[in-house]
């Protein structure tokens, strides 16, 4: 299967191999390591600031006890990060739990990643909200397209946000980021902070109103 075959949940942290030698070589050849051979395998996470993002780990050795082993140098002096856009279309393989499981230096990149994954404010539980999917992008899932209802006259506009967490006041309530500005209202400037709602019985996703940014502490 390729790629894009797959779920944002399907490919989060989840260890992959790249088996076409034709992809081999691309990849490589990006990260400026052509001296890899086929296959190719590496660790697929949420980074929130970049989307779906591919970290390369570079070929399996097996040691002289016939045990599998990851580079370890590789993974902590080399940042061999590849966006989904540039892998989406490639053949890949989901790495068996079993095999992940003895598989040394493994759980060194996990920890490192682990960074990506702190639940503030119930973040995490808002990539498992199936009904935000249709909203999404494809490459960024933390990322929706949500819907300013503008006053009188003036249109209605779509504009991105990035969501950072649900309320605690409010748990249908979004806490989210504009990371687009709006045309007609100029309180709805990029950076700023919004509620997004999800209405139900329209299937729609809105903006009703602006919020404080919140501490991360």
């Amino acid at each position: 299967m390729k790629v894009c075959d797959f779920s944002f949940r399907e490919l989060d942290r989840k260890w992959v191999g790249f088996e076409n030698r034709k992809a081999c070589k691309k990849i490589a050849k990006k990260i400026k390591m052509k001296k890899l051979q086929c296959p190719i395998f590496g660790y697929f996470y949420i980074d929130t600031d970049n989307g779906l993002s591919l970290r390369i780990v570079g070929n399996i050795e097996r040691d002289g006890r016939n045990k599998l082993y990851l580079d370890e140098a590789l993974i902590l002096d080399k940042e061999l990060v590849l966006n989904y856009e540039f892998v989406e279309k490639m053949d890949v393989q989901i790495l068996k739990d079993d095999v992940v499981e003895n598989l040394d230096g493994a759980n060194v990149l996990e920890n490192k990643i682990e960074s990506y994954y702190k639940n503030i404010n119930n973040f995490l539980d808002t990539r498992n909200m199936q009904e935000l999917d249709p909203f999404r992008n494809e490459e960024s899932p933390d990322d929706v397209q949500v819907l300013l209802i503008n006053k009188d006259d003036t249109p209605n506009e779509l504009l991105w946000v990035r969501i950072e967490g649900i309320m605690d006041v409010k748990p249908d309530v979004l806490i989210c980021k504009l990371l687009t500005g709006s045309y007609y209202n100029e309180e709805y400037v990029e950076d700023a902070m919004v509620g997004v709602k999800y209405f139900q019985e329209e299937e729609q996703l809105k903006i009703v109103g602006m919020l404080k940014r919140r501490s991360k502490n």
